[in-house]
């Protein structure tokens, strides 16, 4: 306030928008102008009075500056400057890689001879899997290189859409195949692996390590001088980690040696990883300097902490890290026990720190736009075992490659990523999940969850393919990877109920199986042997597997419109699906078979062929030309198409 007058107070005109200092000097000379007109009257630049008034300009444009920077910055949606974007997106949970990575499928082939009978004989492929972090350069430009991350394994079979018996690829003077190609497709992304190991003396609350390099794109491995590994995390705090392992690392003889699918004997569905949980100490974040944009490895601020009184040579732990672990210099410290930090010392919350060890550290360097590279340009192998034959190429071109994100990226992903919590809630949450399990834990061809009366229980059904792209149950090892899989994203009050149990088996899901019984009428002009043909084509490809899902109806109108649409059609007499051919009028002459082997009530009806379904009356089924779906989570398959089809043109 200022004095009107020795009696009287007269409130400021204090204008709070003036931000620059020609705004903020303009207001302070009309100020005193208004205020002290008889104190203060050389307003010549050249004045001291001048002076002081652009000094008081000057502070507060720049204080005007850096709160309008601070608050502007502070926020994600307005903030530019790309530290404070990464720190903002990290508050989120959101972790921007500094470089993106090319991703491709590889096609890794080797040539297998044939047995006294003429066909592929597998022992003359390589009889153990080739273990991941394969490199193969490009042949063009010797400096981009790529690494599988899983393992290219011939004793396993191929994916169901890449069959992994390719055609003969040499014959004999006879005309019949001498060699044939098996083919295998395996996921590389691009870059390098590199080890840098550090020396750690003393114990540091939340030590770092750096790296030193900015193109990290994945953390491979962290190991101490005692051989026991350390794991990556998103959060400190995290105490369960996600543990994958090789079927030749979880005590099974093969991927195929847990197909524990109860009655159904035709699943052969290869499982090559397990998933479980695991609880540890031993942990570490990943974090990128905003600054350098080097790659730093954070870990915890605990230390093990030893009771040895009464006892000289085997402490007694205080705190207590995961099973089976050796404590180094500590003779039969084998730990026996989970961490349990209710009932403990809570100083391992945070994870430990390493103490008196090396630190080493393997990780993949590379990476960017650089590596996006055309077709047939990975070719050579670089680190492949002697004795092992195998080429290798990749069908389509490598992308994904970038030189990092944008700032306007970083924060659309970080905004999504928020929204989406990693969380299931809805039905299609978890069966997009499911879904999207990766193949290496085992394929899931069909799903279908439900929500049970009780609002928190999650019934899932599953089906798989096998070797044939046929329908099969899954495997129990596969459904306790889904279990396992979805821990991370449920809803901590959701519990989760795979399949049923029909008698003495566990089933994964209901699937019906049929035949497709057909007669159409034919133009006499067109040959009645490529009509069938044709007509065959169009029913195989309406009820390709692909195209069916649970709970689906089948509408024979629409296969009718089709084959009405045919050259040489020109009227349908039959059409019809079965499961019995003594159902079919007129047409003993094909024999007896039974297309269902499961009865309603799970009991075995051993006079249907093995790996088919459960019985369904289609009689009652359709109505006006819609085979409506069954009651429970089922699907429909034609199993056999080149058996199962049962046609005439007349």
């Amino acid at each position: 306030m200022a004095y009107s007058d020795k009696q009287n107070y007269v409130p400021s005109n204090v204008k709070y928008t003036s931000k620059d200092f020609s705004t903020i000097k303009a207001d302070l000379i009309e100020y005193t102008k208004s205020y002290f007109p008889d104190t203060y009257k050389d307003f010549n630049e050249t004045s001291p009075g001048m002076m002081l008034i652009e000094l008081t300009s000057y502070v507060g444009d720049v204080l005007s500056y850096y709160i309008d920077y601070n608050y502007r910055e502070s926020i994600l949606t307005t903030a530019t400057e790309r530290k404070n974007v990464l720190r903002l997106a990290e508050f989120l949970g959101y972790k921007p890689s500094p470089i993106t990575p090319a991703l491709v499928d590889l096609t890794f082939r080797t040539t297998l001879g044939v047995d006294s009978e003429g066909k592929p004989d597998y022992s003359s492929a390589p009889q153990t899997p080739i273990n991941s972090g394969l490199q193969i350069q490009s042949n063009v430009n010797s400096t981009i290189k790529f690494e599988t991350l899983s393992e290219v394994d011939f004793t396993i079979s191929g994916s169901p859409d890449n069959p992994s018996i390719g055609s003969p690829s040499s014959f004999n003077s006879n005309g019949e195949p001498s060699s044939y190609t098996l083919v295998r497709r395996v996921k590389a992304m691009a870059g390098e692996t590199k080890t840098k190991s550090f020396s750690v003396t003393s114990p540091t609350k939340f030590l770092e390590l750096d790296l030193g390099v900015s193109n990290v794109v994945e953390i491979l491995n962290c190991v101490d001088s005692s051989g026991q590994k350390w794991y990556e995390v998103d959060y400190l705090a995290q105490d369960r980690i996600l543990k994958e392992s090789h079927y030749t690392q979880d005590g099974r003889n093969n991927a195929y040696s847990q197909t524990n699918v109860g009655a159904d004997t035709s699943a052969e569905v290869s499982i090559p990883y397990t998933l479980d949980y695991i609880k540890t100490n031993k942990k570490f974040v990943r974090k990128i300097d905003p600054e350098t944009n080097n790659t730093k490895l954070q870990f915890g601020n605990g230390l093990y902490r030893f009771n040895i009184s009464g006892s000289s040579s085997a402490g007694l732990f205080s705190i207590i890290e995961q099973q089976g672990i050796n404590v180094a210099g500590v003779p039969g410290s084998v730990i026996g026990a989970a961490l349990n930090n209710l009932t403990t010392n809570n100083s391992l919350n945070l994870g430990e720190t390493p103490n008196n060890t090396i630190m080493t550290i393997t990780y993949r360097q590379g990476g960017g736009i650089n590596t996006n590279v055309q077709v047939g340009e990975l070719t050579d192998i670089n680190n492949l075992d002697d004795g092992i034959s195998v080429n290798v190429t990749n069908t389509e071109p490598a992308s994904g490659g970038t030189d990092g994100q944008t700032i306007t990226e970083i924060k659309e992903n970080a905004k999504t990523f928020f929204a989406s919590q990693m969380r299931c809630v809805t039905r299609e949450d978890y069966q997009a999940r499911i879904l999207n399990l990766p193949a290496k834990f085992g394929n899931i061809a069909k799903c279908y969850v439900n929500r049970m009366d009780d609002i928190s229980g999650i019934k899932i059904y599953t089906l798989s393919y096998n070797q044939n792209k046929q329908l099969v149950q899954t495997p129990l090892l596969i459904q306790n990877n889904i279990r396992t899989y979805l821990q991370q994203f449920r809803m901590i009050n959701d519990s989760l109920d795979f399949g049923f149990q029909l008698g003495d088996f566990i089933y994964s899901a209901y699937k019906i199986n049929f035949g497709v019984n057909y007669e159409v009428n034919y133009d006499r002009r067109f040959n009645p042997t490529d009509v069938k043909l044709e007509t065959l084509k169009i029913i195989k490809d309406f009820f390709k597997v692909e195209k069916m899902s649970f709970r689906q109806s089948i509408n024979l109108n629409d296969l009718s419109y089709q084959l009405l649409g045919l050259d040489g059609v020109i009227g349908i007499k039959t059409l019809r699906l079965f499961q019995s051919t003594q159902d079919l009028e007129g047409e003993n002459q094909i024999g007896n078979r039974q297309l269902a082997r499961f009865n309603g009530d799970g009991t075995t009806d051993f006079s249907g062929e093995s790996g088919y379904g459960f019985k369904y009356s289609f009689n009652e089924a359709t109505v006006n030309g819609i085979v409506r779906p069954a009651a429970t989570a089922a699907v429909f398959e034609l199993r056999n198409p080149d058996n199962d089809i049962y046609g005439r043109v007349i």
